[in-house]
């Protein structure tokens, strides 16, 4: 079965991030012309067979297996800018409601934080798919694996002196929270300037209000960028006006959108507060990362 992605936040919007090396990483649903670099990337990795059998040993069977996993999976990459595809998560329904996860990263770039990093947006891409569980496979000597695992939500289904351990997430759990539209937990109590405003009576909202950005909007009140504390830190820019050292090109969502496409934004953007506008592209409020946290406090 073809699952559509055009609708999911890691297609909308590649995650990227910086590894514990701090090189550039994105994540990314998979495209045609990355497919070569995947099967490269199995057929370079070093010792095969080593997890549960794979990668195959023989350079044919390895080529089967990487193009069958593009066939029938939903897959996600993960892309070095000086090393291309270096990392690589797939879910494989096996049911109408469950997937199996299998999440896999090149040897040289191993704890470097890609694994957690790609097993977040995979369990984000389940949830958005409707999946109600997300089961895996994982050696019980592959403790690096199983401390990701364990770190983004997986409990043991079984434990004890055995080789392989199965793992599995409850996404169903999370569901009633996750699915909660951003005008639930949004401010409306929102600060915005407008364009013609001088930076430096901006500058002193940012002082005596305690806020790091401040919406932009024009006299019908339509979103039209966004002023950072950080678009003041040249002196020069304190003496002009809003619109001139705005960022207009700002990251938006409207009142319904749900909480769980919101988290991967800040995770991936680094955002402290995303504007929120209505069906007629006006802003109405401003939802941070403090408004999360406290929506996840009041339900449990």
């Amino acid at each position: 079965m073809a699952y559509d992605l055009s609708d999911t936040t890691i297609h909308n919007f590649p995650h990227a991030f910086l590894n514990k090396r701090s090189e550039a990483i994105m994540i990314g649903s998979i495209e045609e012309r990355w497919h070569e670099q995947l099967v490269e990337m199995y057929l370079a990795y070093r010792p095969r067979n080593s997890f549960s059998g794979l990668p195959p040993i023989t350079d044919s069977a390895c080529i089967t297996w990487v193009e069958g996993m593009i066939d029938s999976g939903v897959n996600l990459v993960a892309l070095s800018f000086g090393s291309g595809v270096v990392g690589h998560a797939a879910i494989f329904p096996v049911s109408e409601h469950a997937c199996e996860l299998l999440c896999v990263v090149s040897p040289g770039q191993q704890k470097m934080g890609i694994g957690t990093e790609l097993t977040r947006c995979v369990i984000q891409l389940a949830h958005e798919l409707n999946f109600d569980e997300i089961l895996l496979n994982v050696e019980a000597r592959n403790h690096v694996a199983r401390h990701v695992y364990e770190k983004c939500g997986f409990q043991y289904r079984s434990e004890g002196l055995v080789d392989e351990l199965d793992m599995r997430l409850d996404l169903q759990r999370y569901r009633s929270s996750l699915d909660a539209p951003v005008r639930e937990i949004m401010n409306r109590r929102v600060v915005a300037v407008p364009p013609d405003l001088s930076c430096r009576a901006a500058l002193r909202i940012f002082l005596e209000d305690g806020i790091a950005s401040l919406p932009v909007i024009d006299s019908e009140g339509r979103l039209i960028g966004i002023l950072s504390e950080t678009d003041l830190l040249s002196e020069d820019n304190v003496h002009r006006r809003v619109g001139e050292v705005l960022t207009r090109n700002v990251i938006s969502v409207q009142e319904g959108y749900p909480i769980a496409k919101l988290i991967p934004l800040f995770r991936s953007r680094r955002l402290r507060c995303i504007p929120v506008l209505n069906p007629k592209m006006k802003l109405i409020g401003v939802v941070g990362r403090r408004d999360v946290l406290e929506h996840y406090l009041k339900k449990l």
